[in-house]
C-alpha cells in the first residue's frame, strides 16, 4: 500500500514540476514572502524569522487552494480518475497519494524561504531550534489545510469552484482563533469554537514548541477531511440505496469522530516538546533540584476563570501546562490543581479569600458590548505558608517567579539589599509629569528583587554606615554631589567583604532640552580609585540601537537613535552569560585602569560605537555624521573582586533599571539587574531561569551593503533563480517533445 502511494505522489510530484504553473506559484509565493517578512524584521532588528510564520497562515489561505484544486477536479473534468482506479490502487490510496505530493510540493516552497534565515544569520544569532520547530509546525499545517484543499477539490469538476471552496474552508479555520471572531460568539462557546482553529495552534508551534495538542489537532485535522474525501471518491462507484453504501457512511463519520476524539485526549494529556536552544518553554536543572529538595509537599493552585477574553485564555494554557511540568518533575513534591469557577458571587468570594484578584474586562458579544468579570491568578502553599500571584499577566518569566516563590515560602533565610539612591533615582517630583514620581524610579527592579532577597531604602545621613546584616548596596542615581558619610561608609563596607554594584553617571542629560553637562562627584571618584573610570562622555552605536518616535501623535515615525544603544555580554561572568540585550540610554564608556587585578568588562556595544565629549549633540537626526575611524567596541559596564571578599560592578548609567525603561520593552534589562545582584550576593541559583526569557539577539550587519544584499537577493534574486529554472525546464521539455522519436 505504502509504495502504491509513494508510486502516486512521486507522479503527482513530477507533474507539478514539469508544470510552468509550479514555477509561476513558487515564484510569485518567495517574492511575497520575502516582501512581507522584510518590511517587519529590519524595523524590529532582531535576529528571529516569527514575523515570517506568523504571516504564513495568510499566504497558505492563497496558495494551498492554488495547489490543490487540481488534485481530483481535474481528474474528474479529464475523465482519468476511472482510468486511475481501474488500476490496481483503492481510492484511499489515490486520496493519501495526492495528499502526498500537495504537502511535498508546498513544503518545497517553504524551502525555498530557507534563503531567509541563512541571510539573517550573517547579521545575528538565530535559534536554530526555534528555527526548527517553526518549520516542523509549517509541515503540519501545510499538511493540514493540504487535506482541506484536497477535500474540496473532490466536491467539485470544476477547478475554479474547487479554488473557492478550499478558500471558503480555510479562512474559515483561520479567523475563529481571532479575537474578532471570537466577540461574535457566545460565551459558552469561546472556548470550543477557538480550538477548531488551525491559527491557534499553529501560533504556539510559532514558538518553537511542539505541543502534542497540537500536532493531534493536525493528524485529527488531515484525517477527517482525508476520510470525507474518501467518502465522496466512493460514493460515485456505490448506489445510494445500497448497504455499501451505508457502511461507507457509517465508516467515515466513526472515522471523523474517533479523529477528533484523539485530538481532545491529546489536549487533556498535555506534553510538548521545546526545541529552543535555552529551553525556554522547559523547567530549568535549578528548578527540578529545588523542588526535588523540598522537605514537606508543596500545592499549586491555578484559578482561572471559565469565561476568559481571548487573550488570556492562551495565557491560562501555558500556565495550566507550567504547572503541570513542575508535578511531574517533581517526584510527588508538587502538587498542582485547577480550579475553574464561574463569575457567580460565591465563587468570587472563594477566589478573593485565596488572595486572587478579579478583574474586569468588556468583550464584545453578539453585537453590544459586555462587561465581565474574570481571574487568573496562582498559590503557592507550603505547610503554613501561603505566597500568591494575584493576576498572571505575561507568562514569560512564569518559571521564575514560580520557583522564587517556592523558595520563598520553604525558606526562612533571605539575603539583605540596600539602596543609596541619589536625586535622579529617589522618586523626586517631576513638575513636567504633574506631580508623579519621576521615572518611578527603581521601584519595579526593587519589586522584583523582593521576591528573592529582603531589600530597603538606606539613608547614610541618619545611619552613618551600611547596617551589619546587608548583603550587597546598590548605590546610584547622583547628578550631583554625594551626601558627605555615604561614600566612606560604601567604601568601609566594600573593604569588609560586602559587594557593591555602582550606577554611575559621568555626565548628566536634561532629558526635556537633550542638554549634557559633565558630572564629577564623590561617586565618580570613588569608582575610579577601585580601578574602573566612568569617562565624562557619551557612547552611541551606529548599528545596533534603539528607536525613538519623532513627530504628532498622527504622523509618527521610528527613527534610529544611536545614543539608545543596544549593548551585550563582553565575558562568560554569570553575571552576563545568558543575557541577551540591554538598552543603555545615553551610557557612558567604563575603562578598566591599567594594572587593576580581576576586572573585566561585563556589556560592551559592537565595533560600530563611538563617543561623544565637550561638544555633546545628542538630538535624534536622521542623517548622524560619524568618522568611520573613531568606531570601535566600547566597555559600558565592568565588574571586579576586590582583596578581602568584595565585589564591584560599575555600569555607566543609572536609569536604564529605572521603571521608564523596565516597562518600555526593556525585560532584558531587568534580567540584567537581578543578574548582578545574585553574583554580588554570590547566589547565582536563579540566574538560569531569568535568562531562559531573553529577547532574539540583535540584527547588525556588518555593513548596509551586505544588510541590502541579503534583503534584496530574497525579494529579487530567488525568485529570478526560481523563474530562470521553469524556463529552463520548459525548454528542455520543448526540444525533448520536438525529437523524433526512434524505438
Amino acid at each position: 500500500m505504502l509504495r502504491r502511494i509513494w508510486i502516486l505522489a512521486h507522479k503527482e510530484l513530477r507533474a507539478f514540476f514539469d508544470s510552468p504553473t509550479a514555477y509561476v506559484l513558487l515564484t510569485v509565493w518567495s517574492a511575497v514572502t520575502a516582501f512581507f517578512f522584510f518590511r517587519a524584521a529590519y524595523v524590529m532588528g532582531e535576529a528571529s524569522i516569527r514575523p515570517l510564520f506568523e504571516l504564513l497562515p495568510w499566504l497558505l489561505l492563497f496558495f494551498v487552494p492554488a495547489v490543490t484544486m487540481r488534485s481530483l477536479a481535474g481528474e474528474k473534468k479529464d475523465g482519468t480518475i476511472e482510468t486511475l482506479l481501474s488500476h490496481p490502487i483503492s481510492e484511499i490510496e489515490v486520496v493519501a497519494g495526492k495528499l502526498v505530493a500537495n504537502v511535498l510540493f508546498m513544503m518545497s516552497a517553504m524551502l525555498v524561504t530557507l534563503t531567509i534565515p541563512l541571510g539573517l544569520s550573517l547579521g545575528g544569532s538565530l535559534d536554530i531550534g526555534m528555527v526548527v520547530g517553526q518549520y516542523l509546525g509549517a509541515f503540519f499545517l501545510i499538511a493540514g489545510l493540504g487535506a482541506v484543499g484536497l477535500f474540496a477539490s473532490a466536491t467539485s469538476r470544476n477547478q475554479t469552484t474547487a479554488f473557492i471552496v478550499a478558500l471558503a474552508l480555510c479562512f474559515t479555520l483561520v479567523i475563529t482563533g481571532l479575537d474578532f471572531f471570537l466577540m461574535a460568539v457566545p460565551s459558552v462557546l469561546t472556548d470550543t469554537v477557538r480550538q477548531l482553529s488551525a491559527l491557534t495552534h499553529f501560533e504556539s508551534m510559532t514558538r518553537g514548541v511542539i505541543s502534542l495538542s497540537d500536532v493531534a489537532y493536525f493528524i485529527a485535522l488531515a484525517a477527517v477531511f482525508m476520510s470525507l474525501s474518501y467518502f465522496l471518491l466512493r460514493r460515485e462507484r456505490e448506489s445510494l440505496n445500497s448497504g455499501r453504501y451505508r457502511t461507507l457512511r457509517l465508516g467515515t463519520a466513526l472515522i471523523s469522530a474517533v479523529s477528533i476524539l484523539a485530538a481532545l485526549i491529546a489536549t487533556s494529556v498535555g506534553g510538548r516538546l521545546d526545541l529552543t536552544a535555552e529551553g525556554v518553554y522547559s523547567l530549568s536543572p535549578t528548578s527540578i533540584k529545588m523542588v526535588r529538595q523540598l522537605p514537606e509537599p508543596v500545592t499549586i493552585t491555578l484559578y482561572a476563570s471559565r469565561d476568559l477574553p481571548p487573550e488570556a485564555e492562551v495565557a491560562y494554557r501555558d500556565v495550566r501546562d507550567k504547572i503541570v511540568d513542575y508535578q511531574a518533575v517533581s517526584r510527588g513534591r508538587v502538587k498542582s490543581v485547577v480550579r475553574r469557577a464561574g463569575s457567580g458571587a460565591e465563587d468570587t468570594q472563594r477566589v478573593t479569600e485565596a488572595g486572587i484578584q478579579v478583574v474586569q474586562f468588556n468583550v464584545l458579544r453578539q453585537d453590544e458590548y459586555q462587561v465581565k468579570q474574570g481571574h487568573l491568578g496562582l498559590t503557592v502553599e507550603y505547610k503554613d505558608k501561603n505566597e500568591t500571584i494575584p493576576f498572571v499577566s505575561d507568562t514569560a518569566d512564569l518559571e521564575y517567579q514560580l520557583t522564587s516563590l517556592i523558595r520563598k515560602v520553604s525558606t526562612d533565610k533571605r539575603k539583605k539589599v540596600g539602596f543609596i539612591l541619589g536625586d535622579k533615582a529617589s522618586g523626586a517630583i517631576d513638575p513636567m509629569n504633574m506631580g508623579a514620581p519621576q521615572g518611578s524610579a527603581y521601584l519595579g527592579w526593587q519589586e522584583r528583587l523582593r521576591e528573592q532577597y529582603d531589600v530597603s531604602n538606606l539613608d547614610m545621613n541618619a545611619q552613618g554606615e551600611v547596617p551589619a546584616d546587608v548583603d550587597v548596596v546598590v548605590i546610584g542615581g547622583y547628578s550631583g554631589d554625594v551626601e558627605t558619610d555615604t561614600i566612606p561608609a560604601v567604601s568601609k563596607f566594600l573593604d569588609a567583604g560586602g559587594s557593591v554594584l555602582a550606577l554611575v553617571d559621568a555626565v548628566n542629560v536634561d532629558e526635556s532640552s537633550l542638554q549634557v553637562t559633565p558630572v564629577d562627584n564623590d561617586l565618580t571618584r570613588f569608582v575610579a580609585d577601585r580601578g574602573l573610570e566612568v569617562e565624562s562622555k557619551i557612547v552611541f552605536d551606529m548599528q545596533s540601537n534603539q528607536p525613538v518616535g519623532l513627530g504628532s501623535e498622527q504622523n509618527q515615525y521610528l527613527l534610529p537613535y544611536p545614543f539608545w544603544m543596544k549593548v551585550g555580554p563582553a565575558s562568560d561572568n554569570p553575571a552576563v552569560r545568558d543575557v541577551g540585550v540591554v538598552t543603555l540610554p545615553w551610557g557612558q564608556p567604563v575603562k578598566v585602569k591599567k594594572g587593576t587585578k580581576k576586572a573585566e568588562a561585563l556589556l560592551r556595544t559592537t565595533e560600530f560605537a563611538g563617543v561623544q565629549e565637550k561638544d555633546f549633540d545628542i538630538v535624534p537626526r536622521p542623517d548622524m555624521a560619524v568618522n568611520p575611524n573613531d568606531l570601535q567596541v566600547r566597555t559600558v559596564a565592568a565588574a571586579r573582586e576586590i582583596d578581602g571578599g568584595g565585589r564591584l560592578i560599575v555600569v555607566g548609567n543609572s536609569v536604564f533599571l529605572t521603571d521608564k525603561f523596565l516597562s518600555g520593552g526593556g525585560s532584558e534589562n531587568g534580567i540584567f539587574g537581578l543578574n548582578v545582584v545574585d553574583w554580588l550576593a554570590q547566589d547565582l541559583s536563579f540566574s538560569s531561569i531569568r535568562s531562559k526569557a531573553v529577547e532574539n539577539s540583535p540584527l547588525v550587519f556588518s555593513s548596509e551593503a551586505l544588510r541590502d544584499f541579503v534583503r534584496y537577493f530574497n525579494l529579487i534574486g530567488v525568485p529570478v533563480l526560481i523563474a530562470l529554472l521553469g524556463f529552463g525546464k520548459m525548454v528542455g521539455r520543448r526540444r525533448l517533445t520536438g525529437k523524433e522519436y526512434l524505438p
